[in-house]
């Protein structure tokens, strides 16, 4: 363990500690606390894990910030935490050993707590919200004499915790049981994607070149890739430039990555009358991956030939094939982090240009938007969504801060992206260089709960709000290994999207719906792969198809298409009988 940890709990060389937070061990434990807000109101991050990165993490980025993360994870090192009275995440447990209060009503919210398992000794206490936490609110950790002995260092009448303790009391907590409590104010930090994206403009056309061996594949008539150019707001460097109140400046201009795949279906189709579907990638792949393969393997060639639409897509930048080296580069260099999530703000910009491009009609105004007869396809006023996986996760966001969609359709997404990661079967490359960078587990999961605050803007709990009525379809794996099940049931829970039957999986928390529903509707569907669930601990998923095997059914791509069908958007049919889709089930 860090000297610095060992200082504050008097174990090692003699020193005074911080005298700042509830166990006066300083403002990194328990993380984050009340502490780290300067008189002004706004963030001042001090005394953190730092090991000596070769890139000082750029703290000062979120000095904008007047809270922490809607989805922020609290960390407690503590020796001896009880780990069988843990609420777990099926639980969604409210008014268990551990509790998250919101402090302007005594509102129990939605939690689970578990023990670092990447520790090899006296493990973090990791307390997760499983909901949206209040925006502009505050909410206070509780952890009760069921998981550990009340420290000696905890101040129970204490300037600091006894109007903190009052409160709690007034809220129905026994005081005698609360072993430590801290309190911290939340914001959305949603900031500089609401400001980049105000700012957006269209400064010029695509470039399209024709792919060749689009000809040649299946279910294609012709396919196009290209650029067109955006509003650069993050540079050569990946950094955004942030102002103190969260607004970011462009940096100048950029180009965007274009991809068009026109299905066979609609060469032939009437000028004017076939959709536009955007389509958003899976984590380090791209639109090619997915569109331009000798074979279909995602099945999204056939989801767009039934539908009848074509495809326009760029990539999600910071997550996309070009940017592994990003990811690569900061589990080598910790201080390099803030780039990935800076890039999908500027992923989101790019998408979300090229949508005002579709939709004023500039961007097809191109020949590789005619068919046979050389009459122009598109409808411009028709413009829908799909996503897999990071394309479901972004196009939530993207949803979120109204694009104007006819319908969407998210496949396999989540949301909380500091919870996801680890454990997520696609963690392990990025965490062999954290381990080395960041020996110390605690140190790792107080960095792990700081980037959040980075991820925030391009996070779909943050937008819960802007989602709480707004229609789409969210398609989910039991026993999913990159995208943990109870990010997405957080989401969920946080836009108050109901499950729709027949479920194989009940959720505490949502509320259960029958079809046919009102169109446009929204809701969960579950699918059940039949596979191994991955460990319940913090640590990365093995690999099983979960995340994978539903795209391919027949039963979830008709629903898709249903669902995105221009005639009718937002119908949502069960393809699969009276049952659940499951692997042996998979269609009527």
């Amino acid at each position: 363990m860090r000297i610095w940890w060992l200082m504050a709990l008097g174990c090692g060389p003699a020193a005074e500690p911080e005298p700042d937070g509830p166990l006066q061990a300083g403002t990194a434990n328990p993380f984050p606390q009340a502490s780290q807000i300067d008189a002004s109101g706004q963030l001042a991050l001090a005394g953190l894990p730092d090991p000596g990165f070769d890139t000082p993490l750029p703290l000062g980025e979120l000095g904008y910030r007047t809270g922490f993360s809607r989805g922020q994870v609290a960390v407690l090192r503590w020796p001896g935490l009880a780990n069988a009275v843990l609420p777990t995440f099926d639980d969604a447990e409210t008014e268990g050993a551990v509790q998250i209060v919101d402090l302007a009503n005594g509102d129990r919210i939605p939690c689970f707590a578990e023990l670092d398992a990447a520790a090899e000794s006296d493990p973090s206490l990791l307390v997760r919200p499983l909901t949206a936490l209040p925006a502009r609110g505050r909410v206070a950790i509780v952890v009760t004499t069921q998981v550990m002995p009340r420290p000696e260092a905890f101040m129970v009448e204490g300037e600091i915790t006894r109007p903190l303790l009052d409160d709690l009391e007034g809220f129905g907590l026994e005081r005698d049981a609360i072993a430590v409590a801290w309190a911290f104010p939340i914001d959305d930090g949603t900031a500089p994607l609401r400001s980049a994206l105000s700012q957006i403009r269209r400064i010029g056309m695509p470039s399209l070149t024709e792919d060749e061996a689009g000809r040649t594949r299946s279910l294609t008539y012709r396919a196009f890739t290209g650029l067109f150019p955006v509003v650069d707001f993050v540079g050569a460097e990946g950094r955004l430039d942030l102002q103190f109140d969260g607004t970011v400046v462009p940096r100048g201009e950029a180009e965007a990555e274009l991809f068009v795949h026109v299905p066979a279906s609609v060469a032939d189709a009437p000028a004017g009358s076939v959709p536009l579907l955007v389509f958003g990638h899976g984590i380090f792949s791209s639109p090619e991956a997915y569109l331009a393969g000798p074979e279909d393997d995602d099945g999204v060639r056939a989801l767009a030939d039934e539908l009848g639409a074509i495809v326009v897509a760029t990539p999600w930048r910071g997550l996309t094939t070009s940017d592994l080296s990003v990811a690569l580069g900061a589990s080598q260099d910790f201080g390099q982090f803030p780039r990935i999530p800076n890039l999908l703000v500027q992923g989101q910009v790019n998408v979300r240009t090229l949508i005002e491009g579709l939709r004023d009609g500039t961007f097809i105004d191109d020949p590789a938007f005619e068919g046979q007869s050389g009459q122009r396809l598109p409808n411009p006023d028709q413009i829908l969504y799909y996503g897999i996986s990071v394309g479901g996760i972004e196009g939530s966001v993207l949803l979120a801060t109204d694009p104007g969609f006819e319908a969407a359709a998210f496949h396999v997404g989540g949301a909380m992206w500091s919870t996801m990661l680890e454990r997520s079967s696609n963690w392990p490359p990025l965490e062999l260089g954290l381990l080395d960078q960041i020996p110390e587990a605690d140190d790792r999961q107080v960095l792990y709960a700081l980037t959040q605050l980075w991820w925030d803007p391009v996070d779909p709990i943050s937008y819960a709000a802007d989602l709480a009525k707004v229609p789409f379809l969210y398609q989910v794996s039991i026993g999913d290994e990159q995208v943990p099940n109870f990010t997405s049931e957080a989401f969920a829970r946080a836009v108050g999207l109901p499950m729709v039957e027949p479920t194989p999986k009940a959720v505490v928390g949502l509320d259960m719906v029958s079809l046919p529903l009102k169109v446009p509707a929204r809701g969960l569907v579950w699918f059940d792969p039949e596979r191994e669930l991955p460990v319940s601990t913090n640590r990365p998923a093995v690999t099983t198809g979960a995340h994978t095997s539903p795209r391919l059914w027949d039963g979830a791509r008709r629903q898709v298409v249903d669902y995105l069908d221009p005639a009718a958007p937002g119908t949502l049919v069960h393809h699969c009988g009276a049952e659940p889709c499951t692997e042996s089930n998979a269609t009527p």
